[in-house]
């Protein structure tokens, strides 16, 4: 057989197989490649309990959320004193030194007597994936 006509079979026999070797290849980014969305950063939580709520912040690994841009506003209903537990001092090119929580962060908030169904809204910042989120704000439902 000569050189050309061998190198011209190959070249029709890989054009011919080369689609079901694609089908098997697979490709992804690197998981550190990934920008999670705020929710996969901070995953809330709401739960009523007799006298109380239980809110929980479940903060992904390499983020963190800032503590003084979180505040909560009862809406429909009478919350009792609560204060935010310290956080970890930290310092960043956004915001200077701040104190952020990292990992998880929960919140018993005391009901008055007489507390009826209402919501809470939710106001925080945080980072993560080597980005800042904007503020957010979420509406959570008590009944």
């Amino acid at each position: 057989m000569k050189p050309a006509l061998f190198i011209a079979a190959m070249a029709g026999l890989l054009l011919i197989l080369a689609p079901f070797a694609l089908k098997h290849l697979t490709v992804s980014a690197p998981p550190e490649d990934h920008i999670m969305t705020v929710d996969e950063a901070f995953a809330v939580s709401l739960e009523r309990h007799q006298h109380a709520l239980q809110l929980n912040i479940d903060i992904a690994p390499g983020a963190y959320l800032y503590r003084d841009k979180l505040h909560i506003e009862p809406e429909g209903l009478a919350l009792g004193q609560w204060q935010l537990p310290a956080g970890e001092p930290y310092e960043d090119e956004y915001f200077g030194k701040s104190q952020v929580y990292r990992e998880q962060l929960a919140l018993e908030l005391p009901l008055l007597n007489g507390s009826s169904d209402g919501h809470l809204m939710l106001h925080y910042q945080g980072c993560g994936s080597g980005l800042c989120y904007p503020p957010q704000q979420r509406k959570l439902e008590v009944n």
